[in-house]
């Protein structure tokens, strides 16, 4: 390995680390796993068992592409993470009407994660408020 190869990955490594930083990048992390498991459950039973009927299906993936849509757009537009978050949660539990929330696993990880990017605060605005409120007083 050189050391061309092992500058260029810490500087890869940084950059990654200052743009999570600077997004709620958990809770968009779980906002996607959560609605990749809620697509997986519906079109793995409908293609192995036919247990779930054809409008059930759809429904299940209708959910799941939305809440996968939440936690990229939340992950993408930081601003509007906390819309987003609110807008993931109420998708994955109404995703049990059509996928079974993903057997209540993806349902859970789509709250959580839903939950996350509600209550992430950007650091950038925190900074700010300390500092007026530093010189206020």
């Amino acid at each position: 390995m050189s050391t061309t190869y092992g500058s260029q990955f810490g500087t890869y490594r940084s950059r990654f680390a200052s743009w999570r930083h600077d997004r709620p990048f958990w809770g968009g992390a779980l906002v996607l796993l959560g609605g990749l498991i809620i697509g997986i459950i519906p079109a793995e039973l409908a293609l192995t068992f036919a247990l779930v009927p054809s409008m059930f299906m759809f429904a299940g993936l209708v959910f799941a592409i939305f809440v996968i849509l939440c936690g990229v757009f939340a992950l993408l537009r930081p601003d509007f993470a906390e819309f987003f978050g609110a807008a993931a949660i109420l998708l994955s539990i109404a995703s049990i009407v059509g996928a079974l929330g993903g057997f209540g696993i993806g349902m859970m990880f789509g709250v959580l994660g839903g939950a996350m990017c509600v209550a992430w605060e950007d650091p950038r605005e925190t900074e700010s408020t300390s500092d007026e409120q530093a010189a206020v007083a």
